[in-house]
């Protein structure tokens, strides 16, 4: 039940971020897609993805969403659409429960698979060596990216 409902809601975030004429909207559905999207993979038993699909995706991504929220100069924002939107939520809602239930068994959520990773064993690896050492050249591209972009600029944001 749960992976049908986090299933909707990638569904539902990725209209929102297709119908959304504001960044304000937008930022919301990006934040809700990767949400249930790296709770879609903790379900499956990839709960160290799901995390690094938080961390890399939402502190990356948002950034980008952040800086053209302060940009635009839209007062009242507004989605297209959003009747409709919010019928076909609701009719999924209505039939999200006769979904699964010609199924014998769903799937369940169980401690077991992050259990490794309460126990800082599979974070702390041999993978997780490699992981700091890649998040510690992309660390250091995106200083070197920075300071070179910026270096001889004096401008604002809004000139930019």
């Amino acid at each position: 039940m749960w992976l049908i409902f986090f299933s909707s809601l990638i569904i539902v975030s990725s209209l929102v971020i297709f119908f959304s004429g504001s960044p304000y909207f937008a930022l919301f559905g990006v934040l809700l897609q990767a949400l249930a999207f790296s709770m879609f993979l903790c379900f499956y038993g990839f709960p160290f993805f799901g995390l690094l699909i938080v961390l890399i995706y939402v502190g990356g991504m948002l950034i980008v969403f952040l800086f053209s929220t302060i940009l635009c100069a839209e007062r009242f924002p507004e989605i297209k659409g959003f009747e409709l939107f919010i019928f076909w939520f609701g009719l999924s809602f209505l039939f999200c429960p006769l979904i699964g239930s010609w199924e014998p068994s769903l799937l369940g959520f169980s401690y077991t698979a992050i259990s490794s990773e309460l126990e800082l064993g599979e974070i702390f690896g041999l993978l997780g060596i490699f992981t700091f050492l890649v998040a510690l050249v992309l660390l250091l591209a995106l200083i070197v990216v920075l300071s070179l972009g910026f270096e001889h600029t004096k401008l604002s944001l809004r000139k930019l």
